[in-house]
This record gives structure tokens, sequence and C-alpha cells, in this order.
């Protein structure tokens, strides 16, 4: 299945979060990543309306109203045992 550590790191691999965060902070600091992030804040209004959306479905779902996705799943449900 892949390449097999020395050690097993359980849930997280601390060598491996370390190469990232590196590789990231390297980036945020490189002129293309400052202007990627400048470049970031500039969205179009169809993008802003479908964050919004998705902004409230996770609200939603946050404020644990699960009522749309109870009706999924039993819809779901119901065509698998059909």
């Amino acid at each position: 299945m892949g390449k097999e550590s020395g050690s097993n790191h359980g849930e997280g691999n601390p060598e491996a979060a370390e190469r990232f965060n590196k590789a990231e902070r390297s980036f945020v600091d490189s002129a293309r990543g400052k202007e990627k992030i400048r470049e970031g804040t500039h969205v179009s209004p169809a993008e802003e309306a479908n964050l919004a959306k998705a902004e409230q479905v996770g609200r939603d779902h946050a404020k644990n109203d699960d009522s749309k996705s109870a009706s999924i799943l039993k819809n779901q449900q119901n065509v698998r045992n059909k």
C-alpha cells in the first residue's frame, strides 16, 4: 500500500506536517505567493453568491438543522430498497 515508515505515528505524521508547513511558509513568503494572496481577495459576483449559499448551508448544519440531510438520506434508502 505505499511506502511504510519505520514508526507508527497514529493519527498524524509530524515529519510530514513539518515538511508541509515549511513548504507553505516558503510559498506564502515568495513573490508568487504574495501575488496569489492578493488575487484571492478578488471574487466575482457569481462566486460571491455561491460562497454565501455554501456558508449558509454550513451554518444550517452547525445549528443541527439536518432536516434536509435526513430527507436526502431517506430518499437514498428508499432507492436502495426498490
